[in-house]
């Protein structure tokens, strides 16, 4: 559900969703409302022309009191319970439609030329519609009360506008589908983009595509500046620290020939003993320019083909004899090529130098067993003993990279890289002899 949420597709359909809804509620309130007030006019009319028919046979009889002209009068009146129904009254005279039968409607009393509407229940399930007027007749007042029976067309009007809601409700769900169609083949010109920054992530040197919608072409030339000023600040960094690391050679050196013309033995011992501190973090610079090679933010870490590369570096500039046993997983590791670049290098370089013969590099994909990455690096060397092996293991803890026993040089690089995946960094005895370090890495969510 998390992911749902966090998807374009999915905000864009919630949208789209409660905007139908709002648009078909305010669209069904106003067919109520218009249709309501189409048929109360309607029927209103209609009883205006009633009344006008009952107003013209309403007529004196011969002795001088009123009458009503039957013969005018629609036969619905003269039916029980018809639906059509009037009343009509005056200080003298009162008369009643038969339809009413013995029901007693309530009359108010309405000047001339007053007149009112309203909607009241009537006899049984019937619904009426009921206007009222006042009128002279021969200097009399009379108030007519006239109603006719709205309940089915009422009902009509019910079975309309649930029809029209069942219309809408089955177009919500056709609207939704269309509206996917439309995202995915919208979204599908983006395709090309996810594929070179998967190619770029793979380690392929690929160009991003020009052909992208407007929307997002702003946000594909920040990407590629962004890759762009990335390779070009970490080339800068390691090429100042290559430089850095080449021009300290000439200083080391005057060092090494003072600290060997020094007069006293003692100091001159001193000088020596920060002269191969220094020696050893130099080499250690220029080892991890040569590992690295051409950066490539973005990039992940192909196995197959970057450890080739870091052996053969390692061969030219350290030792050539030794034997190396590589298990390799197909396809790239998630993370960060440089990044991996440098924590392989430096474990196969402190594992080069101190091997009698043998070095052994393993890399396990996650697995139902193990879900996490794993990269383990052993040697047949003369290893680390228990004492400097606990201390490896703690946390923000190495041996003494100047002091030449076990394994550490580099290990503090590799911890800090190890950390920023929050991953863990063990150290144990090899079955070779030597020391095995292993990486353990959660693949990214």
């Amino acid at each position: 559900m998390r992911r749902e949420e966090g998807s374009l597709e999915w905000r864009i359909r919630r949208q789209l969703l409660f905007g139908l809804l709002a648009v078909m509620a305010l669209l069904l309130a106003v067919v109520h409302i218009s249709v309501t007030h189409l048929t109360r006019n309607f029927i209103v009319n209609g009883l205006d022309a009633e009344a006008e028919n009952l107003i013209a046979v309403l007529e004196r009889d011969a002795q001088g009191g009123w009458q009503l002209n039957n013969d005018g009068l629609a036969q619905a009146y003269q039916r029980v319970h018809s639906g059509h129904y009037f009343r009509l009254v005056s200080e003298t005279a009162s008369f009643r439609s038969r339809s009413l039968w013995d029901y007693e409607p309530v009359i108010e009393v309405h000047s001339s030329g007053q007149k009112s509407v309203q909607v009241m229940s009537g006899i049984g399930d019937q619904h009426w519609l009921v206007v009222q007027r006042g009128f002279i007749r021969q200097g009399e007042l009379f108030t007519l009360w006239l109603a006719e029976d709205i309940a089915e067309l009422r009902q009509r009007q019910w079975r309309f506008e649930f029809s029209l809601l069942v219309l809408f409700g089955l177009s919500i769900p056709a609207l939704l589908l269309l509206q996917k169609r439309v995202l995915k083949r919208g979204f599908a010109r983006l395709e090309p983009l996810r594929k070179v920054l998967a190619q770029q992530q793979a380690g392929e040197t690929v160009d991003l595509p020009g052909d992208v919608p407007d929307e997002v072409a702003p946000l594909v030339a920040s990407i590629t500046q962004l890759l762009h000023q990335s390779g070009e600040q970490i080339s800068r960094s390691r090429m100042a620290v290559g430089n850095l690391a080449h021009e300290l050679k000439r200083p080391l050196q005057q060092l090494q020939w003072l600290a060997d013309q020094h007069p006293d033995p003692e100091q001159g011992e001193q000088l020596m003993l920060l002269y191969r501190e220094l020696h050893q973090k130099v080499e250690r610079e220029l080892r991890r320019a040569r590992i690295a090679g051409t950066p490539g933010p973005g990039r992940q870490f192909v196995p197959r083909e970057e450890v080739p590369h870091i052996v053969r570096l390692l061969q030219r500039i350290g030792r050539s004899d030794l034997d190396l046993s590589a298990e390799l997983p197909d396809g790239a590791m998630p993370f960060d090529r440089d990044d991996m670049l440098e924590l392989v290098g430096n474990l196969l370089d402190n594992a080069w130098r101190h091997a009698s013969s043998r070095v052994q590099l393993r890399v396990k994909a996650p697995s139902a067993d193990n879900p996490l990455w794993s990269l383990c690096v052993e040697d047949d060397g003369p290893g680390v003993e228990d004492q400097h092996l606990e201390v490896l293991a703690e946390r923000g803890m190495r041996i003494d990279e100047t002091s030449g026993e076990g394994s550490g040089l580099g290990l503090s690089l590799c911890r800090s890289i190890v950390e920023s995946y929050n991953g863990r960094l063990e150290f144990r005895h090899a079955d070779a002899g030597g020391l095995q370090v292993c990486v353990l890495l959660a693949p990214p969510a």
